[in-house]
């Protein structure tokens, strides 16, 4: 960028920042999944917002084969423990910054010791795909007699063991289960993992118990936080249970199902119920308007006559989704916000290389862009994305120079919780990140800062990129290109995506 636009955009954001105010919200990731038969397609799609908190630096990269060693430990944030028993795969992947901008101390545990703290999806060389994970929240009773493990494998490392280690979904699947099987889990989480031949949902909400069920090709369900599995029968061929599953329940007196015919309610068993948050309300309607919004959002293998059937829910969207919708579904309100750190959009058509395209959207994905990627061609992507930065910094006095906008945030005085006004400070070179441009441009338009008509200007210029991006992949698939030429394209694309935004930021600061 210019210095002259530099100086006019810091100008404009100091005046701006005293106009009103911006509320942080709560973490609220959301995952979707599409089979091939519900899809334009014919591809699967799953996605998910990673959302935890606003103006918190996340960084998408290229992980080499061998980063990791056989025999090396892995010490992740929270107590677990991992010993590589072979080199790692090469994988794409997510990470929380802990790098030279923060001097190598962790946002979560505050730790300098070597790890990559919450990789929250991406693909491996071999074909491996997750997105990890969903935190999911059981009510009391199962913690009673199955507790999380303190060393137990929290979500933070799920994606770093599994892309490092399994060469197949069914590896990855019965890597993580035997996981949970021995050490135990650390929290509970719901997640997806797939490859060209197969896909799986796996849900865990206490120490060592668990449900996974293999996902097919005519499901469709939406989870934002929330349990969904409802009535399942684990005699099942596609399902796999811990071992003690509806044993546990039964002693901590809160199964729902029927211990003789093998069945369990999963929601209604660990959560206590399975009402619809704010953003399953949002999600349906953009699905299928007819959509039963008690509970026929939840996934069950049980038909009316009480025998085994595909696994179903009852959204039936009126059309086959694609690409566009899936990437609209993250514009929908409480799903695309200001707490996204980043969206991710998995497309699995088949074999090989060119049998799996991964969508990169860093920030607020309503006011973002995605960049796809053949994942397993890719070997490096744009500087903008693994820029490693101080963080933000919270003022309740406004800072002097440099981008800051208004915000509250929640702190604890003389013991009670209580909303303290101020500013939120961007990181000097945010203008060279990805995530920070992209910060700074969904700020701008989510506190009220810009008018309606240049709030319009961001979303027609967004949408008509959006549309050119995706066009230009559909001619780009058909040249199969090779590791070099697919890497180059998505950068020089993931480049332009980068200008994009702050071209938005310099006319409105004109």
């Amino acid at each position: 960028m210019k210095k002259s636009t530099k100086k006019l955009l810091v100008t404009v954001f100091c005046i701006m920042t005293a106009l009103c105010m911006f509320i942080n919200v709560a973490s609220a990731c959301t995952m979707i999944y599409a089979g091939a038969a519900t899809t334009a397609d014919g591809t699967m799609i799953f996605a998910r917002s990673e959302d935890f908190a606003n103006s918190r630096n996340k960084l998408f990269y290229y992980s080499p084969a061998g980063n990791h060693t056989a025999g090396e430990e892995y010490a992740g944030c929270y107590g677990f423990t991992w010993t590589f028993t072979h080199d790692s795969y090469g994988y794409t992947a997510f990470r929380d910054d802990n790098g030279e901008g923060v001097e190598g101390v962790c946002p979560n545990c505050g730790e300098t010791h070597a790890h990559t703290p919450y990789e929250a999806a991406g693909t491996n060389e071999m074909g491996v795909s997750i997105t990890a994970t969903e935190t999911l929240y059981p009510s009391d009773a199962p913690d009673a007699v199955d507790p999380y493990e303190d060393a137990g494998i929290e979500e933070a490392e799920i994606v770093t063991v599994v892309l490092s280690e399994a060469a197949t979904a069914k590896d990855a699947v019965a890597l993580l289960t035997g996981i949970y099987d021995t050490v135990g889990a650390n929290n509970g989480s719901g997640l997806i993992i797939a490859d060209a031949q197969e896909a799986w949902y796996i849900e865990n909400m206490s120490g060592h118990e668990y449900l996974a069920i293999k996902l097919n090709d005519t499901l469709i369900f939406a989870q934002p936080n929330m349990s969904m599995l409802g009535l399942i029968d684990l005699d099942d061929e596609n399902v796999i249970a811990s071992p003690t599953l509806i044993e546990t329940a039964q002693k901590g007196g809160f199964l729902v199902g029927d211990a003789e015919q093998n069945t369990i309610n999963y929601a209604l068993s660990f959560c206590g119920g399975s009402k619809a948050n704010a953003r399953m309300l949002n999600a349906l309607p953009y699905l299928d308007p007819t959509a039963d919004t008690e509970s026929g959002y939840l996934i069950s293998n049980v038909g009316d006559d009480g025998q085994i059937v595909p696994f179903y829910t009852n959204i039936k969207p009126d059309h086959l989704l694609t690409i566009e919708d899936i990437q609209g579904y993250y514009h929908i309100s409480n799903i695309g916000y200001a707490n996204n750190l980043d969206t991710h959009i998995f497309q699995i058509s088949g074999e090989g290389a060119y049998g799996t395209v991964e969508w990169v959207c860093m920030d607020a994905a309503e006011y973002g862009l995605f960049v796809p990627y053949y994942p397993m061609l890719t070997t490096d992507v744009d500087a903008s994305y693994k820029l490693s930065t101080a963080p933000a910094v919270f003022s309740e006095e406004q800072p002097e120079g440099g981008f800051s906008y208004p915000a509250t945030v929640t702190k604890r005085v003389n013991g009670e919780r209580v909303q303290v006004a101020g500013f939120k400070a961007l990181p000097t070179g945010w203008q060279d990140s990805m995530y920070w441009s992209y910060d700074a441009l969904s700020n701008l338009v989510l506190s009220g800062m810009a008018d309606d008509a240049q709030k319009a200007v961001i979303v027609n210029a967004l949408a008509e990129k959006q549309a050119a991006i995706n066009a230009d992949f559909a001619a780009l698939a058909e040249t199969q290109p090779d590791a070099d030429a697919a890497t180059a394209w998505s950068m020089t694309v993931a480049n332009t995506v980068h200008q994009q935004a702050l071209d938005l930021l310099g006319e409105l600061a004109k």
